[in-house]
């Protein structure tokens, strides 16, 4: 059990910094080089890891280059895919977790019965695979917006959805065949937040998405926060005005019902001549055109931005007052804006200075949009992976 608990270390490290030497590994993980040895050993034996030559030693040291440790990216693949209005965004990754092929597959959302929710999965990633020849993916990671219940596989409700209740991940693993984990769109924008940004690897972490809706995915060294119910947190839909602006949720005054790109544009047609929407989403064009306008100096349009910018602060300070975490970051497509919702963000966050918790010191922005989704969740597919793999290794050690 022990050997099996350092193999899960050594893999998470591996895939969190990439290739590195055995005494590396040793020093970040305190093992002996005996433990280092006879682990990487049984992992390169069984095609999970290889070696390969690192960098010769600068200038004029003497010595021969390091042997690193690396994923064999060929070993297997794994698939993800993240359901948004009216499209499938699927990808295909390798075994290190680089995307080989990405696709945006159209698909009416708010007309699929639970079945055919599965069908389009399932259609999305064939069509994927067929792109990228190579062996099929070995596991799945599904991302859908909203709540979702991970442990018993089933999307709760979702704006995007007319069902709720409905069990994914039951009929996949049964017609693909494989392992499938599903999420939403919050905690997988966490995950590929963290996995390129240090300062989210220590301590608790909260990492707060912006765009097509708002949400918060929560980690704990840089991986998922345990808990039964996942680690995503519907921070959109706390209520900072009892009797404000309409939520998709059903109630009014939620965060969400300012700051999202829905909200914002469902605002700004009633102050400027913009085109209508599909299903109340605006496209990423037409939220470009809509920055672009307020950028240009629409004062309407420049105050929808700045109250944007207030319900960002209240979500931070939400987040603050209960978790009070070492860092938040701030991420999602909506980040597209936040130039102008910063004076205002910045400024709430001032008048409610805690001198025991500055909440704006431990800002992390980061600009990325819905990329992140399927790349977190190509991360979560990978540690399934890496879960069956040592557990068979474990079977053979034990055989």
């Amino acid at each position: 059990m022990k050997r099996d608990t350092n193999r899960a270390r050594i893999l998470r490290l591996l895939r969190r910094h990439g290739a590195m030497a055995r005494v590396e590994l040793g020093r970040r993980t305190e093992l002996s080089a005996a433990a280092i040895s006879t682990i990487t050993s049984d992992l390169i034996a069984g095609g999970v890891l290889g070696e390969s030559t690192g960098e010769a030693p600068p200038g004029n040291v003497r010595g021969r280059p390091p042997v690193n440790l690396e994923f064999n990216p060929g070993h297997a693949r794994v698939a993800a895919a993240s359901m948004r209005m009216d499209v499938i965004d699927a990808v295909i990754a390798d075994f290190q977790g680089n995307i080989l092929v990405r696709e945006l597959i159209p698909c009416t959302t708010r007309d699929l019965s639970g079945a055919e929710i599965c069908e389009a999965f399932a259609g999305a990633i064939a069509t994927v695979a067929a792109k990228q020849p190579g062996p099929p993916p070995s596991a799945l990671g599904l991302a859908v917006q909203g709540i979702v219940d991970p442990g018993r596989g089933e999307q709760v409700w979702s704006p995007i959805l007319g069902v709720r209740n409905t069990d994914i991940v039951t009929p996949l693993q049964q017609e693909l065949g494989i392992p499938v984990v599903m999420e939403n769109d919050a905690a997988a924008t966490a995950l590929a937040v963290a996995a390129g940004d240090e300062r989210l690897q220590q301590g608790l972490a909260a990492v707060l998405m912006i765009g097509h809706g708002v949400g918060m995915g929560l980690l704990s060294n840089g991986g998922p926060f345990p808990g039964t119910q996942g680690f995503s947190s519907e921070v959109g839909h706390v209520r900072r005005q009892p009797a404000g602006a309409q939520c998709r949720c059903g109630q009014r005054g939620c965060i969400e019902a300012y700051l999202a790109d829905y909200a914002l544009y469902r605002d700004a047609r009633s102050v400027a001549n913009l085109p209508i929407t599909s299903h109340q989403q605006p496209s990423e064009e037409q939220m470009a055109g809509l920055v672009a306008r307020a950028e240009a100096g629409e004062a309407g349009l420049q105050r929808l931005f700045d109250e944007a910018g207030a319900s960002l602060a209240d979500a931070v300070r939400v987040t603050a007052s209960i978790l009070a975490p070492h860092r938040i970051a701030i991420a999602g497509s909506g980040m597209r804006g936040f130039h102008l919702m910063q004076p205002r963000f910045e400024a709430e966050l001032r008048e409610a200075l805690n001198p025991s918790y500055d909440p704006l010191s431990r800002i992390v922005i980061h600009h990325g949009g819905t990329e992140l989704i399927v790349a977190g969740m190509v991360q979560l597919a990978l540690k399934r992976l890496d879960a069956e793999i040592l557990a068979a290794l474990s079977a053979q050690s034990n055989a």
